[in-house]
């Protein structure tokens, strides 16, 4: 017997729509990211490189109070109410985006601490793997990485005449694959790159290997970028918006997608434990400058250990690396299970606990 056809409930287009205005406005790492990043950066380099550490002075763009943050919980509230599966998973959402949008309200204020770790740290057996797996990988001899691409051996990430640019091979790939994306240069970003809403933006002179650049295309377009285009195609709003942690579980699928294209190689399992390491730091209180004195001890150069610090302390501690690993170990058991979802989460945001219910959507395609 055929399964009867799957409706889009009465309530669900109106929630939507206000989810996805919510997203638009809630730019959380935008808002966590100093708007002096670079400047700051190259300060702390000379200082700590004689001996002289000291704290950063980041400024930052925080958002004006707004009563976006009381309607979402509102709006949650009234879903739990329907009483509905795919309801409480939008109810999900909507918690997790007022929790960014307070996240982005007290960026440099004290209580940023606290929202941050309720949004991105992490607890359980994911979590204790994943600090297991951040040793290990430290642990293992010393590959190709980025700590000492300079000028004379490295392609600047922004140059629009090289080919082998990461700007030039970003939207080489967006063109191949027919995404509606630009691609633009940034000189405020603590990543390399980074995908959002109809962009995908590059980190401004970065001096990085060929290796490092194919990684970061891979991971841009084809763990985020391609996601989000295919989330417009289906009829559920789920795969637009995203579930609760959905984002962070994104991450670690683009982790895998490297993994099976071979780049996940020494160097950027190392890189990517030294995040992970550098967010427990946060998550104890440490502050920046012992955070720096730490990674230093586990041999990463000064220019890499600032720049990751930075990331792990912005906003006051958001440390949002800390759900990759996590999230990177997750995936992985849920594909291995099932690899069939791999094409739920090849659909949008959808986290691993909510896959088994949106899968039940993928295939029903957005009316024309």
């Amino acid at each position: 017997m055929a399964r009867p056809a799957l409706e889009v409930p009465a309530w669900e287009p109106a929630v939507t729509t206000e989810l996805e205005r919510a997203q638009r406005s809630i730019l959380l790492i935008g808002r966590a990211t100093p708007v002096n990043l670079a400047t700051e950066l190259a300060r702390l380099e000379e200082a700590f490189a004689r001996d002289d550490a000291c704290a950063p002075r980041f400024e930052y763009d925080r958002a004006p109070r707004s009563s976006l943050e009381g309607e979402l919980h509102a709006l949650a509230d009234q879903l739990d109410s329907f009483g509905e599966t795919l309801a409480l998973a939008y109810a999900g959402r909507a918690r997790e985006l007022a929790l960014e949008q307070a996240l982005c309200t007290s960026v440099g204020r004290p209580e940023f601490w606290m929202n941050a770790r309720a949004r991105f740290t992490k607890t359980g057996s994911f979590a204790a793997r994943a600090d297991a797996l951040a040793e290990g990988w430290l642990a293992e001899s010393i590959g190709d990485e980025d700590d000492t691409v300079g000028p004379t051996t490295g392609i600047l990430s922004d140059d629009a005449n090289d080919p082998r640019s990461l700007l030039l091979r970003m939207r080489s790939a967006v063109g191949a694959e027919r995404l509606p994306f630009r691609v633009a240069v940034s000189d405020r970003l603590a990543a390399l790159a980074a995908t959002g809403d109809g962009v995908i933006l590059v980190g401004s002179g970065r001096w990085l290997e060929p290796n490092t650049i194919e990684r970061t295309v891979i991971h841009e377009v084809f763990g985020h970028a391609l996601p989000r285009a295919l989330s417009r195609s289906r009829a559920l709003g789920l795969f637009r918006i995203g579930s609760a942690g959905g984002s962070d579980d994104q991450e670690g699928r683009a982790i895998r997608i490297e993994e099976r294209g071979g780049l996940l190689g020494p160097g950027r399992r190392r890189e990517l434990a030294r995040r992970h390491l550098a967010c427990r730091s946060v998550e104890g209180q440490r502050d920046f400058v012992t955070t720096v004195n730490s990674l230093l001890m586990l041999d990463t150069p000064l220019r890499i250990a600032l720049r990751i610090a930075a990331r792990a302390h912005r906003g006051g501690g958001l440390g949002r690396e800390a759900v990759y690993l996590p999230s990177y170990l997750r995936v992985t058991d849920a594909l291995e299970a099932c690899p069939s979802l791999d094409e739920v989460l090849a659909h949008g945001r959808v986290a691993v606990t909510q896959a088994p219910l949106a899968r039940l959507w993928v295939g029903v395609p957005a009316s024309a």
